[in-house]
């Protein structure tokens, strides 16, 4: 009875100081399921405000034909995923219509877009389960990615954008 009793004893102290439980995720596994999903576009700007530059015309109003952003993937342990956008974008935009992105360094606060690729960039963001804040900076000399409206601005600069799910 003895050794039982000891052998229960040192089951049961094994078992609830087990450090690995199964049901929690990583912090990137749980930002991207905040990031995951279709985002439509509140504001742009650049110093300026650039939200109708991101709208199907200069007469629309924003609540006519947002930009919308989709980021998709499953997650795997320090992988890329998908973004794409769908609605008008500016020409030059600072955002290509889709490519792949992965976490910074920092998995709660940054992203780089497109890494390894000549367009990289990092970008900070804050999500929450309905807002999503982008900012980036475009470096001097940087065209642009084609976005099907002509306009004479450049995209280089300090940009924020805030969406909603």
């Amino acid at each position: 009875i003895l050794s039982l009793l000891i052998l229960l004893t040192v089951m049961t102290f094994y078992v609830s100081c087990r450090k690995d439980d199964p049901d929690k995720s990583t912090e990137e596994e749980t930002q991207l399921n905040k990031l995951k999903g279709e985002w439509t576009l509140v504001t742009a700007n650049d110093g300026q405000d650039r939200t109708s530059d991101f709208f199907t015309s200069s007469t629309d109003t924003p609540a006519s034909a947002p930009l919308k952003l989709s980021v998709t993937g499953n997650y795997v342990e320090g992988g890329t995923y998908n973004y794409e956008f769908t609605g008008r974008r500016p020409d030059p935009s600072p955002w290509p219509g889709d490519g792949i992105w992965k976490f910074g360094t920092n998995k709660g606060e940054e992203i780089i877009r497109d890494p390894g690729g000549d367009s990289e960039i990092l970008m900070n963001y804050q999500v929450t389960d309905s807002d999503l804040i982008i900012t980036f900076d475009i470096p001097d000399g940087s065209a642009g990615w084609e976005g099907g409206v002509s306009r004479v601005k450049s995209v280089t600069g300090h940009w924020t954008f805030t969406f909603n799910k």
